[in-house]
């Protein structure tokens, strides 16, 4: 293969590569050609012959870590008798490189709030509950000497503890009494941090990081990933989905039959959740709204910038009502959740024109829609 027909894949990568795969298959392989997927620098479809081909994913500079928690990730779930992610055939850290299965065509969840219609975002919503479900339900149904080397804990906890001064201070800055809500955010780290429903942790369970086909959805990108609460990924459904461009009105109707699909992967490995579960996912939301501080500071006088569909003040609504909600049903961090109900009345009432704005897909008539990102092509 000549230089020119590599792309930005370079002939040491592509020579990791074939070691890689030739170990893997037990053939000498030769890539024949290198391809960008979507607009990823870093991630490349490698062409074997003209009806094979594998996904090649570089090391970013400066990301050793995420790196490392993806291979790790990856191998460990290439034990999964049914995959519910690309199984990972090979990694060679001093190339900087990992090589997965290339999962082929396939829409993905962001294809269906945006471009779909309320029976497919029902039918794939559904579909990425019952991955993510399949996942934790292995993963805690493993022994602890199976744990994979490599995977900590999930960052979204250490973003907690980083950003629960400057959440204290946003609420400061809106005149707001926060008295024992620091305690709360400790119990709450002290919730998440529990044995309890412990578990592998994508932790950027996005619309966008899937692929689904025929039904069957698979999860890919776990570079944030993490040893942890499951619930973390779980509340996606709920906040919804606290990490990702891709934001929208999540109405109760179709979230709710999403949340008991995945119930049900979890009920059928022999997984009881309980009712301190309850608890687990209002922890869980609130630490999506902490863990945001530094940015409801900023957010205060201006909200300027779009992140994909929409910019952060009507998310930070959404996800401060999601863990009132939570924390009530649950009966559980009461002064947290009545600063954040409070902290929502007031921003509400600080930002009138802000609206919560529907999927394309589950629009009601005469509401608002989040808006397409002109850099967003469809997959499928």
């Amino acid at each position: 293969m000549a230089p020119s027909e590599i792309n930005t894949v370079s002939q040491a990568e592509i020579q990791a590569a074939e070691a890689l795969l030739a170990d893997a298959w037990g053939e000498p392989v030769t890539v024949r050609a290198a391809e960008p997927v979507l607009d990823r620098t870093h991630v490349f479809r490698l062409r074997v012959t003209t009806d094979r081909s594998v996904i090649i994913k570089k090391r970013v500079d400066g990301q050793d870590e995420g790196y490392g928690a993806e291979v790790a990730a990856l191998e460990y779930l290439n034990g999964m008798p049914e995959p519910v992610a690309p199984r990972l055939l090979g990694a060679d850290a001093d190339a900087g490189i990992m090589v997965m299965e290339d999962l082929g065509p396939g829409a993905s969840l962001a294809d269906s709030l945006l471009t779909g219609d309320p029976s497919r975002v029902r039918a794939d919503l559904v579909s990425y509950a019952q991955a993510l479900g399949a996942m934790h339900a292995w993963s805690m149904s493993r022994p602890p000497s199976s744990r994979p080397r490599g995977v900590s804990t999930p960052a979204w906890l250490g973003a907690v503890t980083r950003g629960k001064a400057e959440f204290l201070g946003a609420a400061a800055a809106l005149g707001l009494a926060s008295d024992g809500a620091a305690t709360d955010i400790d119990e709450l780290s002290l919730i998440l941090n529990g044995p309890r429903y412990h578990g592998l942790v994508h932790g950027d369970a996005c619309p966008d990081n899937e692929r689904i086909a025929g039904g069957r959805c698979l999860i890919f990108d776990f570079e944030h990933s993490g040893w942890g609460s499951v619930a973390l990924d779980a509340s996606y459904l709920l906040a919804p989905f606290p990490s990702c461009w891709c934001f929208g009105r999540l109405p109760a109707e179709v979230a709710t039959p999403a949340m008991s699909a995945y119930r049900a992967c979890l009920q059928a490995a022999g997984i009881e959740l309980g009712p301190s579960w309850d608890a687990c996912m209002a922890a869980a939301l609130g630490a999506w709204v902490v863990a945001r501080g530094g940015l409801i500071t900023r957010v205060l006088e201006e909200d300027s910038d779009e992140w994909g569909t929409t910019t952060m003040r009507p998310r930070l609504l959404a996800w401060l009502r999601s863990f009132t909600s939570a924390a009530a049903l649950a009966g559980v961090l009461p002064r947290l959740a009545g600063l954040c109900g409070e902290m929502h009345n007031r921003l509400a009432a600080r930002w009138p024109q802000t609206v919560i704005a529907d999927y394309p897909a589950l629009a009601r008539p005469g509401s608002a829609r989040v808006t397409v990102p002109g850099w967003w092509q469809p997959r499928a």
